[in-house]
């Protein structure tokens, strides 16, 4: 139970068996200057015993406090895909570097190194770990210390001491006017004719637009509710709700994929075959499902783009430029850019003016030019 002591310098010390992140159990010593206070940390420690919950330290390594963070907390409270990504950071890029570091031992210094090391590593395929990786790896540790300071295990987040790393200039290749005339041309006779007009019009995320059920949308005005995502995640496809609060939100599509989606739903009505095989929460009334009711795989969606844009002899852009080329399309008609943010779900209207900067220019040259025509007749 922890029998306090008294020691010669005049403090009172005790000593419990605790639980460690990793399942086990460590003797634990904690001090104070009166037996009151250390009997009110040795009831502390048992209490977390009977919860199950471990006793940590300052002096313990980083590694292992990442991987209780990851296990206990980002596991319990985010999603599995979040969680799936966290896992792959903590383990590939951050505790080969830090791993052995000791909490209370990290300074700016090794979170500098880190993110220094970090621009030279390699993707498993060979590649360069992008910007805006190494941005991800460096708040992803971020979040783990600030977690650490409210348990109170350090004192300070050296890692908000430290610049965030920049992402860089975001390269994106959205269709010009001319080709998405071209691509939706190309669409006309394809199963999925209304998913891709959903795309490439309204700036939803692959996964959104899979992820969207009959109930989402109101056949008469146009309205669609973006609620849930699907995604395929460690060989496991998954529903789920959307990333963020700005994600769930309300579009409208027009008359066109209103009509496209109307046909669809016809069409996917003949072409069900029993038995149904739909895939795990996923939804009854869920749009777009093969012949056996199953989701539409999403990596599947890529390789029908390719062919799509093959066919139509069409330069190569993925799924995600889809999106692009809808904020692209929007902001080069006249749509403001805040518009545009709540159009595609982003977080903050920094976001897109940072990724759809050089459109503004573009946007604002077209304006000038019409205003050039109006006031000379031309």
């Amino acid at each position: 139970m922890g029998t306090i002591v008294a020691r010669k310098d005049g403090r009172f010390h005790a000593a419990v068996y605790v639980l460690t992140p990793d399942g086990g159990t460590k003797r634990k010593y904690v001090y104070g200057k009166t037996r009151d206070e250390v009997k009110a940390k040795r009831v502390e420690l048992l209490d977390n015993n009977r919860k199950g919950v471990p006793s940590m330290s300052s002096t313990m390594q980083l590694g292992d406090y990442l991987d209780y963070w990851v296990e206990s907390i980002v596991k319990v409270e985010r999603a599995e895909s979040t969680y799936a990504g966290y896992e792959t950071v903590i383990r590939r890029f951050i505790k080969p570097h830090l791993g052995k570091r000791k909490m209370n031992a990290l300074t700016p210094r090794d979170v500098r190194a880190l993110i220094a090391k970090l621009r030279k590593e390699k993707t498993v395929l060979g590649e360069k770990l992008s910007d805006r990786y190494v941005q991800n790896v460096f708040e992803v540790l971020r979040s783990a210390l600030s977690n650490a300071c409210r348990e109170e295990l350090i004192g300070r987040n050296v890692a908000r001491l430290v610049a965030t790393p920049s992402r860089g200039e975001t390269d994106i290749e959205p269709l010009d006017e001319e080709a998405a005339r071209a691509f939706i041309r190309a669409i006309a006779a394809h199963w999925l004719h209304a998913l891709w007009l959903i795309l490439v019009t309204t700036g939803l995320r692959k996964g959104e637009a899979l992820g969207l059920a009959w109930s989402d949308v109101d056949m008469e005005t146009g309205l669609v509710k973006v609620r849930r995502t699907v995604q395929r995640v460690r060989g496991r496809l998954l529903f789920g709700k959307v990333k963020t609060k700005r994600s769930r939100r309300e579009v409208y599509i027009g008359r066109v994929a209103l009509a496209a989606l109307a046909k669809h739903r016809q069409q996917t009505a003949e072409r069900l075959s029993e038995p149904l095989n739909p895939a795990p929460e996923q939804p009854d009334d869920l749009i777009f499902v093969t012949s056996s009711g199953r989701v539409v795989e999403p990596r599947n969606v890529n390789t029908m783009l390719n062919r799509i844009l093959t066919n139509a002899k069409l330069d190569h852009v993925r799924v995600h430029d889809l999106r692009h080329t809808a904020a692209t399309l929007l902001l080069l008609d006249g749509a403001t850019i805040r518009e545009v943010m709540e159009q595609l779900g982003h977080a903050s209207i920094a976001t897109t003016a940072n990724i759809y900067g050089h459109v503004l220019d573009a946007a604002k040259k077209r304006l000038a030019d019409r205003m050039d025509r109006r006031a000379t007749g031309d």
